[in-house]
């Protein structure tokens, strides 16, 4: 691949494996870069988030800032997604207990008389 080949999604498929401290350190060098004009490489060392891989932000500083904030775009709707998703989960295993608890919704059978 070409260096000015690189997409948002080629570096999304990069952290796949960073876990949500990782992935929301990430976003935050990228908006700091964005904010301050600079280099996510430069914010990276200024901050010295070691859990992130020097390799990465240096493949956000191929991007342009169009991109730059489409990738952080794409971050940031990833972890509300996962966070949703978590919420829905938990909501649907609140309601299965409930109903495994709550015995006034189980019909009586003719024995129980």
């Amino acid at each position: 691949m070409n260096v000015t080949d690189i997409k948002p999604s080629d570096i999304i498929a990069k952290i796949g494996d960073f876990n949500r401290a990782q992935v929301i350190g990430l976003n935050c060098l990228i908006f700091l870069a964005l904010r301050e004009q600079t280099s996510v490489t430069r914010q990276h060392e200024e901050f010295g988030f070691e859990d992130i891989p020097p390799q990465i932000a240096q493949s956000c500083d191929l991007l342009d800032d169009d991109a730059l904030l489409d990738l952080a775009g794409q971050i940031t709707f990833c972890l509300v997604t996962e966070k949703a998703r978590v919420a829905l989960d938990e909501e649907n295993a609140q309601l299965l207990v409930q109903q495994a608890v709550d015995d006034q919704k189980q019909p009586t059978l003719l024995s129980d008389y």
